[in-house]
């Protein structure tokens, strides 16, 4: 496993973002997702990958089987299209998420971000998987009670979403307590168990990252395939 910097994250999922939106040729933006997974396979999120992968090759079957006119109103050919970006992207994104907020924080204290917009971005990335595994308490909480049926999904999203948001309130309380205990909001100098340092692995992946997204946007626009 090799840990990045979080600017080297940040530098692959914007790079990811772009060719995203560029690629054209199934080709090149498959070679672009098998470039992510090895990406994400070394730096030791390989494990969270497997759901998306699959899910790629789903919809990437569903073009093929469609042969590029989609299945009609209920699955459009650009549905199909922006799905199958979207989940390349949140491939990148997985590293920035897994990165812990004290990093975070010090990432931004080091790049002299406005406390403005570190502070609502770091609460934002710790209260997401939160409210992720507290959905799927609901969830496991509902069906011991046989309170979920497909024949009444107004009831069914009422069950759901009611204790969720009563569930989300409560949470951020306590995320915003435990984080003014911490110090976040505190006016002195902040230190961080980890050293905020662009190493050796980082430029190498900066170097990777803007090399093949030239390669690949040269395939794109020269290459015929």
């Amino acid at each position: 496993m090799i840990r990045l910097d979080f600017r080297s994250k940040l530098t692959v999922f914007l790079s990811t973002v772009f060719l995203a939106s560029i690629l054209s040729k199934d080709t090149v933006f498959f070679l672009l997702t098998a470039i992510l997974l090895l990406y994400l396979f070394v730096s030791g999120y390989g494990k969270f990958t497997k759901k998306i992968t699959i899910a790629i090759f789903l919809v990437a079957v569903l073009r093929v089987l469609s042969r590029g006119n989609g299945f009609g109103i209920l699955l459009p050919e650009m549905f199909l299209f922006i799905i199958l970006r979207t989940l390349v992207i949140i491939l990148s994104v997985i590293p920035i998420i897994k990165t812990p907020p004290g990093e975070l924080m010090a990432v931004m204290k080091k790049l002299k971000v406005h406390r403005n917009i570190s502070l609502p971005l770091i609460f934002m990335m710790r209260f997401l998987p939160v409210i992720k595994s507290e959905f799927s308490e609901i969830i496991d909480s509902l069906k011991l009670r046989g309170m979920i049926s497909i024949k009444k999904p107004f009831t069914t999203m009422e069950y759901l979403f009611v204790p969720m948001m009563f569930s989300a309130s409560k949470i951020a309380e306590e995320l915003a307590a435990a984080s003014e205990v911490r110090g976040i909001s505190s006016k002195g100098v902040q230190t961080s168990r980890r050293e905020i340092k662009f190493r050796r692995k980082d430029f190498i992946v900066l170097f990777l990252t803007i090399f093949l997204t030239i390669g690949l946007y040269y395939m794109e626009r020269v290459v015929i395939i």
